[in-house]
């Protein structure tokens, strides 16, 4: 059970209604349901999450099949209300449809089309999650506030409340005067264990998997698997640099690092808030608000790149000497930014 303040409850079986603990400002909410974990999120939290997130926990969108492919911004769906089984607006989409990242925003932002009435499956960590909401909580209660907020804040226990903020023109530090942009770097690393000998049974090579990603877990070093190309002009190089420049340290962890259950693959999720007190009009202060104007261009355009690693892991469980393993790094760079309501 979580813990009283936490932002996600337990499923009860049988129980009474999880605690709302959404920090939007949106009447309606929305309910999900992740590995057993249930979060109840305002429509405003929901969009301002990066996108890659609303695709895992939407992957087959909010409508059903037959109208999210016909949805429209502004269409409402009429239900006949006389029949109690017929009562609910929508359905949660068959696994067999897909949707775009557009659809999911269009659906979530049309306070038209009701979604409150069911709870949406997805298998998505919710420890990841969580440790997202928390960091957008806490970067939302620095974001400074008019006198109005200011007195709104005082008589809303959940304030303050998180909305998402459309592109708009101008240089980082003018446009992030009352807003705060968070920069969200994944890791997607997929690994492939060599059997260390030609006789090796499946169970046997099963549990040598289990223990690389044992192993792999403890590497935790945001760019500790980029610094073996860090020449200066490489990609890596420039990628290290701008992140850097941008919020992280060059020796900072991921803020949540897990292995996918039944996979060889490792999900890592770290957030920074972007600089933009920078003082000054040295060179550095300039190219450290240059490397901030380049990461909000990451704002709801995310990037990917792939790495691929030949490695030789030490210490396994049941391996004698070196394990080699091949490894895949997909990264995704994506911005978000926030205001207040």
């Amino acid at each position: 059970m979580a813990a009283a303040g936490s932002i996600i409850t337990q499923v009860q079986q049988g129980g009474p209604a999880p605690i709302n603990t959404a920090l939007g400002a949106s009447d309606e909410n929305i309910t999900l349901e992740l590995r057993g974990t249930r979060f109840t999120l305002s429509r405003d939290e929901l969009l301002t999450l990066p996108e890659f997130v609303l695709l895992s926990l939407f992957p087959n969108g909010l409508l059903p099949d037959a109208h999210m492919n016909s949805y429209h911004d502004g269409d409402v769906y009429p239900v006949d209300v006389s029949n109690p089984r017929q009562n609910r607006l929508v359905t949660q989409a068959r696994p067999q449809s897909s949707a775009s990242i557009n659809d999911i925003q269009n659906v979530i932002s049309n306070t038209d089309v009701y979604l409150s009435d069911i709870v949406y499956f997805s298998q998505y960590d919710p420890v990841s999650l969580q440790y997202m909401l928390e960091f957008f909580r806490h970067v939302a209660q620095t974001i400074p506030q008019t006198s109005e907020e200011q007195s709104n804040a005082q008589n809303d226990p959940l304030a303050p409340n998180t909305m998402p903020i459309e592109p708009m023109s101008g240089n980082a530090r003018d446009m992030l005067q009352d807003r705060a942009g968070i920069i969200v770097l994944r890791e997607d690393l997929d690994f492939y264990a060599i059997p260390p000998r030609k006789d090796i049974g499946h169970p046997e090579m099963q549990d040598i998997k289990r223990a690389a990603s044992r192993a792999l877990l403890k590497q935790d070093g945001i760019f500790s698997g980029l610094r073996k190309s860090e020449e200066p002009g490489t990609t890596e190089q420039h990628l290290i640099e701008m992140l850097t420049a941008g919020g992280f340290n060059h020796d900072d962890t991921w803020g949540h690092r897990a292995a996918e259950p039944q996979k060889a693959v490792i999900c890592s999720i770290a957030l920074a808030r972007l600089r933009t007190d920078i003082k000054g009009d040295t060179a550095g202060a300039a190219n450290a608000v240059g490397m901030a104007q380049k990461l909000l261009l990451f704002w709801r355009k995310p990037a990917r790149r792939c790495w691929w690693e030949g490695v030789e892991l030490e210490n396994v469980e049941g391996v004698e000497g070196k394990l080699k393993v091949w490894i895949r790094r997909v990264w995704t760079l994506e911005m978000s930014v926030i205001g207040l309501r």
